[in-house]
């Protein structure tokens, strides 16, 4: 069973912001900021990926799946 968590109210944040409320909600995950959305595709089943503009504002609703 898999659950999603999804953090709508980041959108428009930096990066830097994003960064800290989802390591606030959980210290293993890691924020990865897919600039452009260009995002590497190397496995990291903690990645929280980040879109963001040029400007490292986050453009699209980061979310997570828990695997178990």
């Amino acid at each position: 069973m898999s659950m999603q968590k999804q953090w709508p109210e980041l959108v428009g944040q930096s990066f830097e912001q994003a960064s800290q409320v989802i390591l606030a909600f959980d210290s293993n995950l890691h924020p990865y900021n897919a600039r452009n959305g260009m995002e590497n595709y190397m496995f990291d089943p903690l990645r929280v990926s980040c879109v963001t503009n040029d400007n490292d504002i986050v453009t699209q609703t980061p979310s997570y799946t828990f695997r178990n």
